[in-house]
């Protein structure tokens, strides 16, 4: 399975999240919204709450929220 599609089935767009601790003090916590894929694999581009551009995160530093 390609990088990419197993990101679309694991955070499709338009998922929430959170970031996880091991993400280090500054982003540990926050909860964001999954935009799509980023360039390298098992990489996310999201932007997190009350945030005004995106981001991208490795896949390990982020979990799914239950909406």
């Amino acid at each position: 399975m390609s990088g990419s599609a197993e990101i679309e089935l694991r955070f499709p767009p338009g998922s929430r999240i959170q970031v996880k601790p091991a993400a280090g003090p500054r982003l540990a916590g926050r909860t964001g919204t999954v935009i799509g894929a980023g360039y390298y694999p098992k990489s996310l581009r999201v932007i997190l709450d009350g945030s005004k551009g995106p981001i991208t995160l490795h896949m390990i530093y982020v979990t799914m929220i239950d909406t």
